[in-house]
């Protein structure tokens, strides 16, 4: 389909021929960020949590554009794999309000100590120069910082499903960032 679309913006002299690959590639990322919304509010309406589905999607988002981590080879698999991790806030929210708060405390330093030492992450499609590093190393401090301040409000205003959506997103990236050092770790070692 993007190809499609960027052949025929070529020939209607809507872009250039030589620009028609990076095109193409924004098409297509195009077409798979709006699929995923439409799976997460599909998931949200299914399960009756179409606002924690939608504060944990924009957290998530926002938070792992800066971050880096762990992510999927196959476009399919990253899809299946995106739309999993919706169900960790629907179906475990319970969870934030039985577990002793100096747990709950101590897990969300962790994770946020982990986000702030190695944030960002190089992709192993692309390594990030000095600049970019400092650029979206202090992004990603200031989205983890902010989002911790929204966790915080939203249990102080009582709401603990959208406190919980915050808070395992902020878990979750820090567990995609432990599983994207220990595979390059794994991948550096069976190298040698």
């Amino acid at each position: 389909m993007s190809g499609w679309l960027s052949r025929r913006m070529a020939e209607r002299g809507i872009i250039k021929e030589e620009d028609r690959e990076i095109y193409q590639f924004g098409i297509r990322n195009g077409f798979i960020i709006l699929l995923n919304i439409a799976t997460a509010f599909l998931i949200g309406l299914f399960t009756e949590q179409l606002f924690v589905v939608f504060v944990f999607t924009v957290s998530f988002m926002t938070l792992r554009s800066f971050t880096g981590g762990y992510h999927c080879d196959s476009r399919l698999l990253c899809y299946i794999e995106s739309n999993l991790v919706l169900f960790i806030p629907v179906y475990t929210g319970s969870l934030l309000v039985k577990t002793p708060v100096p747990a709950v405390l101590f897990i969300l330093a962790a994770a946020l100590g982990i986000i702030l030492a190695i944030s960002p992450m190089h992709s192993k499609n692309r390594k990030l120069d000095q600049k970019e590093k400092r650029h979206f190393g202090r992004r990603a401090r200031i989205t983890a910082v902010l989002q911790t301040a929204v966790l915080f409000l939203l249990w102080r205003l009582g709401y603990p499903d959208c406190t919980y959506a915050v808070y395992s997103c902020i878990c979750i990236t820090a567990v995609f960032m432990l599983a994207d050092k220990v595979q390059l770790y794994i991948q550096l070692h069976m190298e040698k």
